[in-house]
């Protein structure tokens, strides 16, 4: 039995987290929870509902139903469970507990691989996660409508190196310019984050304080042209200036506005505050914002966030938390491997071989 946990993919996939690198305050936490628990240990909690959060299952019944499986049996540490003890055990998780072992897979991965300005891009967004207004009440944002908002900092550097930093949880009435100071701790770095985030003086903020950004403006907002720069060859490059925006009241510094019209003719402007890449580049790094939307789209659609296992505030934080780290510890495993498979290949097949030996695993990565 022994053997077999070693060496399978579930367990390999899990042993990047290792509790006993956690701060004084979390051993004291895992610690108490473990006392009040006779099955449901705090590690097999994690491993539960990890579980459960890869394999979309629907409810507390579908998870506790699935421990008929000898295997994950196996794995957990546990036979049988009812689904309102795991209810019990989910609630009483702390989201500090979990976002402290987010961060310390996020430091295994940029140990890895390091991000500088040169090698990467931050792109900024958030997603509202809908939920029902009668067991949700807490998270009321209209009349009708419960939910939470999820904004992200999502490391990119390339279409097959990207993961989720840093995050915060909002009720889904905040406005995303309001979590921006939270997200934006990097200097020198490029942060990509659509019109949502539009502001004059948090531009000029960002840019004085060394950081750097590329969004799109707004159809009604004012441009004041000072200077056109260098013409592109670039045949969707259409114009490439240093502006101001704003009115007589409010004028930002001197930016870098990029005019470029797609294929079907669509005019579109990117607003920046670097002046030391071409203009085609600064295309390209906004067209990759598109990737954190797919983030968003996977994490809803196959990973349990349209089906949440709690009614309470801090229940639905801790699923969002642990498929931010479900999302880390799939990510490790490319890294460890060096495959060419993107996280949602790797993932697929980490569906089918979650019980076998993880040599099996790796295989399908990184075929002979």
């Amino acid at each position: 039995m022994d053997k077999y946990k070693t060496n399978s993919a579930f367990n390999k996939w899990f042993s990047a987290i290792n509790l006993e690198n956690l701060s004084v305050y979390s051993k004291k936490f895992v610690i108490h929870y473990n006392a009040y628990r006779k099955k449901l240990f705090f590690e097999s909690v994690l491993k539960l509902f990890l579980y459960g959060i890869n394999e979309e299952k629907e409810s507390l019944r579908d998870l506790s139903t699935s421990l008929i499986n000898e295997s994950l049996q196996v794995e957990t540490d546990v036979t049988t469970i009812s689904h309102s003890q795991l209810s019990r055990a989910f609630n009483a998780l702390e989201p500090k507990i979990l976002e402290e072992i987010f961060q310390q897979l996020l430091e295994k991965v940029q140990h890895q691989i390091k991000p500088t300005k040169r090698n990467s891009l931050y792109l900024i967004d958030s997603s509202t996660f809908s939920l029902s207004l009668n067991r949700h009440k807490w998270a009321t944002f209209r009349k009708t409508k419960s939910g939470i908002k999820l904004h992200l900092n999502y490391c990119y550097m390339d279409d097959t190196t990207m993961y989720p930093t840093d995050f915060t949880l909002t009720n889904a009435r905040e406005h995303d310019v309001n979590q921006l100071p939270l997200l934006v701790n990097k200097p020198e770095a490029t942060y990509v984050f659509d019109r949502g985030y539009l502001d004059f003086e948090k531009m000029d903020q960002m840019h004085w304080d060394g950081y750097f950004f590329v969004t799109r403006i707004k159809k009604n907002t004012n441009v004041h042209v000072i200077d056109p720069l260098e013409k592109s060859s670039e045949a969707e490059i259409l114009r490439d200036e240093l502006v101001r925006l704003g009115s007589k009241t409010y004028l930002t510094a001197n930016f870098r506005l990029v005019t470029i019209q797609d294929k079907s003719g669509r005019e579109f402007q990117f607003i920046t505050n670097r002046m030391d890449v071409s203009s085609k580049e600064i295309s390209d790094m906004y067209h990759a914002r598109w990737q954190i939307e797919l983030f968003f789209k996977h994490i809803k659609q196959h990973m349990t966030s349209k089906t949440f296992f709690s009614q309470s505030e801090k229940g639905v934080q801790s699923q969002l938390i642990l498929t931010m780290i479900s999302a880390l510890l799939t990510f490790l495993v490319k890294l460890e491997t060096k495959t060419k498979k993107s996280v949602f290949q790797i993932k697929r097949f980490f569906r089918y071989l979650l019980f076998r030996p993880f040599e099996c695993w790796v295989e399908k990565l990184i075929p002979t």
